[in-house]
């Protein structure tokens, strides 16, 4: 996930949109089971975080064994996977990445309804890669540890396949095409090697029309829902001047608008936060920030952003929470499993609703 501008340029960008929007539950406010969930979002943060740990070009070992793991989980629950592979050209900026392969892996779920649109789902399995500094963008320092990538993001995988597993046999109107993408990452964020611009562009390629994608979700960090040392991130002062404060007691959908064109995630990410906010009974605040420079976009909801689909992540906000992000502390024994169940079920049952 890409690390938003200092203070100054988020506060402008805050004046240009819509402020901050906090839904509070309209449900009934039960407080769900979610002892089994807790277990098998643990079970995949566990496995990639720690069993095969940092995972990306510069660990291709790893990288595969996690493509082949998630492959794995996505087969045994019947869908039938596709692996969309690309090559990392030579440049000199990806060093010894270049030459490899990377791969997104997909599966979809057709819907009840062959002409209503595909909503997407997405998650990056690709880790931090060692850095000079934990929100920096380059370069590579190799031989340098990168993060293991509990929260950023084993988190979004066990949210993936959790929910590509629970909703597998449930009739939906909508087509759900979920999706595990290689390199959302540093070097190649916002970059033609992303694993996402390559989905978006193909997927738009595929069915003719980015109109036949009703929206695309990213699952993007999303396990930390208790109190945290957050001194050393600036970034939480700025998230607080444009509503997102460091509390942990939310979870935030997080939009990205061309300035001065027509919404592409607006609409969509808070019709999606009210029907959350309907549905469970975890507060949830969506914000939209205008797309002024290459620096302003979450994570790989920007892909699908450029290519006129209507995206937006979930998130728990990462950095401005939490002090583990982009770090090798990121692991898996610090994530709050209950809440992030609950955040889980939550999308679940949005994405029930809405695809219905």
């Amino acid at each position: 996930m890409r690390h938003l501008l200092p203070i100054l340029l988020l506060t402008l960008v805050a004046l240009h949109t819509s402020c901050t929007r906090l839904y509070q539950p309209t449900g009934t406010g039960t407080i769900p089971e979610t002892a089994p969930t807790e277990q098998e979002l643990r079970r995949h943060v566990t496995t990639l975080a720690s069993d095969i740990g940092e995972r990306n070009h510069y660990h291709q070992a790893a990288y595969e064994q996690a493509a082949d793991y998630i492959a794995g989980e996505f087969a045994r629950m019947g869908y039938k996977v596709n692996r969309q592979t690309f090559t990392i050209p030579a440049e000199d900026g990806y060093k010894s990445a270049a030459g490899k392969i990377a791969a997104n892996i997909e599966v979809r779920k057709p819907g009840t309804d062959s002409n209503a649109p595909w909503i997407v789902l997405g998650a990056h399995y690709d880790t931090r890669v060692g850095m000079e500094k934990w929100n920096v963008h380059g370069p590579v320092v190799e031989g340098k540890t990168g993060t293991p990538g509990a929260n950023d993001n084993g988190s979004g995988v066990a949210a993936l396949l959790c929910l590509a597993r629970r909703l597998k046999n449930v009739p939906t109107k909508n087509g759900i095409i979920f999706v595990a993408y290689a390199n959302e990452e540093a070097p190649f964020f916002q970059t033609d090697e992303m694993g996402s611009r390559v989905h978006a562009r193909s997927l738009v390629q595929e069915l003719g029309s980015a109109e036949k994608v009703a929206g695309m979700i990213s699952l993007e960090t999303l396990g930390i829902y208790s109190p945290r040392v957050n001194k050393k991130r600036r970034s939480a002062v700025a998230g607080a001047l444009v509503g997102l404060h460091d509390r942990c007691d939310y979870v935030a959908f997080m939009s990205t608008n061309r300035f001065m064109r027509n919404n592409d995630g607006r609409d969509y990410s808070r019709r999606c936060a009210e029907v959350f906010a309907s549905v469970s009974r975890f507060p949830v605040r969506s914000l939209v920030f205008s797309y002024l420079t290459r620096g302003i976009a979450w994570s790989d909801d920007w892909a699908y952003m450029k290519e006129g689909i209507p995206s937006f992540a979930i998130t728990d906000t990462a950095y401005m929470r939490c002090d583990d992000y982009h770090e090798t502390s990121d692991t898996a024994d610090k994530l709050d499993y209950r809440e992030f169940a609950e955040v889980v079920l939550g999308i679940d049952a949005m994405l029930r609703k809405l695809c219905n």
